[in-house]
């Protein structure tokens, strides 16, 4: 038999280590996973691509924005979202109300995991598009994007020319 050390003997805990690993990936999962550090923006919306018969719906979570704060451009089959997300002005510190310091906040933020500042998200669809007919509504924090296909296989007689 083996001699293998049980986890109790090893020099470290492994199920400690193992739970950093699971909340570091479960972070990367809930940002999105996207190259937004890299490009220049802050983040980047998580998507969701449903493919219907005649048309291509696209749904992006933006929490707190409005349409205003939204643009979309779809160039072929890629589609470009961008936009600002302001951080909201800190809740007052109510020990300070009609005092000097109203409406500021004089502690530390325990916890930041809203995404702020600009973003950006690309995706390709993967068929055709009729760019003429995308439509775009944000409501709600959730701005979906129906994009047409593209009509194809109608058929086209074709003239034979001789020579």
């Amino acid at each position: 038999m083996a001699n293998f050390p049980f986890p109790s003997e090893w020099p470290f805990n492994v199920q400690g280590v193992r739970s950093e690993v699971d909340r570091l990936l479960d972070r990367v999962w809930h940002l999105g996973l996207s190259t937004a550090p890299l490009d220049g923006q802050d983040w980047a919306p998580c998507l969701d691509i449903f493919e219907e018969t005649d048309r291509y719906i696209v749904r992006a979570e933006l929490p707190g924005m409005a349409a205003e704060d939204v643009s979309v451009e779809m160039l072929g089959q890629t589609l470009s979202i961008r936009g600002f997300k302001a951080e909201p002005a800190r809740p007052a510190d109510k020990s300070t109300a009609g005092g000097a310091n109203e409406g500021t906040v004089t502690g530390r933020k325990l916890r930041g995991e809203c995404r702020y500042g600009s973003f950006a998200r690309k995706t390709d669809l993967p068929g055709p598009v009729n760019e003429a007919g995308v439509i775009a509504s944000c409501r709600n924090g959730v701005l979906e994007v129906s994009i047409p296909k593209a009509q194809s296989g109608l058929g086209k007689s074709v003239k034979v020319s001789a020579g």
